[in-house]
């Protein structure tokens, strides 16, 4: 059985990691690109507990796409929360569909990086946001590729500054910022589709 589907209870117990605080700082981060007249995109949300505060942060209603069915049957009922079934590489959406979208913690298990990252463009309307939150290849994050790599994940962890450059060739620019630790977030506006 796949990784993410044996353990989706366990990151269902995890939901609790997410403070007041991480909802208002990506809030603010998606905030100038809401337009209320579209959705934001979770892209691999799984269960749920980022897209709830935010969603709740923005007024806004929220679309977990997660290629994990296990995850997405834990996601907790919430008025702007809906999910979608769906991989990265392929998602179901229109054109344009989002104002802005939100990756965390997951852009590394992707195994077509450059696949995500076209449909990521390509459903966000143009001059809306993406915010991708990720570990760099250093410190805890080294242990964390490695034990991924056991889990047969692929473990495709990108530094900061390779992230931009890599969104900036699929058509998201922008820059990022690092946190403590080995965590940092990425901010980019669509340019093109």
């Amino acid at each position: 059985m796949p990784f993410f589907a044996w353990s989706a209870p366990l990151f269902k117990l995890a939901d609790g990691r997410w403070s007041h605080g991480d909802f208002e700082a990506v809030a603010d981060m998606l905030r100038p690109y809401v337009t209320r007249e579209r959705p934001i995109l979770d892209l691999a949300g799984g269960t749920g507990g980022l897209s709830a505060g935010v969603a709740s942060a923005l007024g806004v209603r929220v679309v977990i796409a997660d290629a994990t069915r296990e995850m997405l049957v834990r996601v907790s009922a919430h008025r702007l929360v809906s999910v979608r079934l769906a991989a990265a590489e392929a998602l179901p959406f229109p054109d344009g569909y989002f104002d802005a979208l939100l990756c965390s913690d997951a852009f590394h298990h992707f195994w077509d990086q450059d696949g995500a990252a076209r449909e990521m463009a390509r459903v966000v309307r143009l001059g809306g946001g993406a915010v991708i939150r990720d570990i760099e290849p250093r410190g805890l994050g080294r242990v964390a590729a490695y034990v991924e790599r056991l889990l047969h994940e692929p473990a495709a962890f990108m530094t900061a500054t390779q992230m931009t450059a890599f969104m900036a060739r699929h058509g998201i620019v922008g820059t990022t910022t690092r946190h403590r630790g080995s965590t940092y977030s990425f901010l980019g506006t669509v340019s093109r589709t």
